[in-house]
């Protein structure tokens, strides 16, 4: 994978980041923007569990990972377009919540979800600061804050293949 030398040559100064669902399976790509966030909305974990060992014989204790969890979180304002909620895995056709895992599935080979990062509102993707793109990805845990102005709709993917971190540009 090749670096992206627009991140590589600036500081990533954007604080707007477009949440997108990406179909890559035709000629050109398809990208639909899921959610308008800051980077303050956004948030990707990486938990790894791991289990010690420490043999009587042994003078080092010696660990062992047993398992790894990825997550990507986001908080947007709700959407009253249903069609983003439903690319998202949060709705179904309906628009109701649903909880059926293929739907709240994103697995195809040539379906992934980018997080691209922008100084400003501008649609122009060439223009993106930095971008991370994750594969395999499931939706679960959608929040509807009614509260907030305007209400904010949050859910977590949790991520079950690859991260690129400083994908190539869009």
């Amino acid at each position: 994978m090749a670096t992206n030398q627009k991140s590589q040559e600036n500081e990533v100064e954007g604080s707007i980041v477009h949440v997108i669902h990406v179909d890559d399976s035709g000629t050109d790509p398809v990208r639909t923007v899921l959610a308008l966030a800051t980077k303050d909305d956004i948030s990707v974990t990486i938990d790894e569990d791991n289990e010690d060992f420490n043999a009587a014989a042994e003078r080092r204790t010696r660990r062992y990972r047993t398992n790894g969890t990825a997550d990507l979180e986001v908080a947007s304002a709700i959407d009253v377009d249903m069609e983003a909620m439903k690319l998202a895995g949060l709705v179904d056709s309906n628009g109701d919540v649903t909880f059926d895992t293929t739907d709240r599935r994103i697995e195809a080979p040539d379906e992934y979800v980018e997080i691209a990062y922008f100084r400003d509102e501008a649609q122009d993707y060439a223009n993106a600061e930095l971008v991370h793109r994750f594969h395999d990805v499931e939706a679960t845990s959608p929040e509807v804050d009614p509260s907030a102005t305007p209400p904010l709709l949050s859910w977590t993917w949790w991520v079950e293949s690859t991260i690129e971190f400083n994908a190539d540009a869009l």
